[in-house]
């Protein structure tokens, strides 16, 4: 793993299982740049637990970093980053020295070259925020077997690489259910930023929302701007969607979202009962006249087991997922617009939901 500290794992064969029973307590994968793999339901059954690890508990710093691929004051994906950051180094009561974070780093060879920094310091965990620097940890793990990489919305499990499947699905699904219910037209829109499997699932368990309420309603394939960051792009791209007829707009963006909000703001004025979701934080607040509701994802939730559990040393690196089982995942309506959505609506909802979060419905099925 990447840190110095004796207290880590030196060998991978110092650490167990992550069982089911450590994430229950989380109760309740995507995101910009989630799983690269068909999300996995959560186990329905206990997985082993938790042994005593055989490597060293005296003593030692563990430090943490974390890398973010755009700004951490994105309202979004990044934002979640920082925050689970910080939660990090308040659950573990960190000093601040000992705690880092770079972010903005927009290309892949200042992505690597922060992951490689951080390991050669002998960080005890590097996070890496997002999908992009998995091949990168597993590349070079080898180089620092005292750092453990852990890579939110990741798939793979190396020998001390470990990833955050984040289930965004959950919270896409239901927001598929909203926009259904509340759209005119019966046409939605979709806006994402690079094409992939990530985004693709998460539009797909919106789609299958959707027409859980309204199996004959379009959902226009969704439109990739090609950028994380231009909310520009984001916008037009909304525009277009807005002026062929689709009246309620899912994006996953990262920070273009204001772009697909502004656009749906524009339109509003018209007078056009149009409306946004939000994704990957709670971005209500960011056009309260527009966004219907948001998906957030607590990325801090798991940031801090994971992070709990390396430092005891009680962590094999696996992939069990986080989602709204876990409380990892949510679906929050805006305050602002709830007196518009029917009580029935609501109430459907709230029933779906708790099925989620029980386990009795797997949206990757619908």
């Amino acid at each position: 793993m990447r840190y110095r500290n004796p207290n880590f794992l030196q060998s991978t064969t110092s650490l167990v299982a992550l069982s089911l029973t450590a994430l229950l307590p989380l109760a309740l994968t995507g995101c910009g740049r989630s799983n690269d793999t068909p999300p996995a339901p959560p186990p329905t059954t206990p997985g082993p637990a938790p042994q005593a690890s055989t490597s060293p508990t005296t003593g030692g710093d563990f430090k943490v970093a974390a890398v973010l691929s755009g700004p951490q004051s994105d309202n979004g994906w990044n934002a979640g980053g920082a925050k689970a950051l910080a939660a990090v180094k308040k659950a573990l009561n960190l000093p601040e020295d000992d705690v880092k974070l770079v972010d903005s780093q927009t290309s892949a060879a200042d992505q690597e070259k922060s992951l490689s920094d951080f390991a050669a310091k002998k960080f005890n965990i590097v996070f890496g925020h997002g999908t992009e620097y998995e091949e990168m940890a597993l590349k070079m793990e080898d180089k620092f077997p005292d750092t453990l990489f852990v890579i939110s919305s990741g798939s793979k499990v190396g020998k001390h690489t470990m990833p955050v499947v984040l289930h965004l699905e959950d919270g896409a699904y239901l927001e598929g259910m909203l926009a259904a219910a509340m759209s005119k037209t019966g046409k939605l829109g979709e806006v994402g930023a690079e094409k992939s499997a990530p985004l693709e699932h998460v539009f797909a368990a919106f789609e299958r929302g959707a027409k859980a309420v309204k199996p004959g309603i379009t959902v226009v394939p969704a439109v990739y701007t090609g950028s994380w960051d231009d909310a520009n792009k984001a916008k037009q791209s909304t525009l277009a969607l807005l002026n062929g007829g689709a009246d309620v707009i899912m994006q996953d963006v990262d920070s273009a979202a204001q772009g697909v909000f502004n656009a749906v703001q524009e339109f509003a004025k018209k007078g056009k009962p149009v409306y946004a979701l939000g994704t990957n934080s709670d971005q209500n607040s960011a056009a309260p006249d527009v966004i219907l509701a948001s998906a957030p994802i607590y990325t801090e939730k798991a940031w801090v087991l994971i992070a709990q559990q390396a430092k005891a040393g009680t962590l094999t690196p696996n992939d069990t997922p986080f989602g709204m089982k876990e409380g990892v995942i949510d679906f929050v309506l805006n305050p602002q617009l709830e007196s518009k959505i029917p009580a029935d609506i609501k109430q459907k909802l709230d029933e779906t939901k708790k099925k989620i979060a029980d386990g009795s419905l797997d949206v990757t099925k619908g």
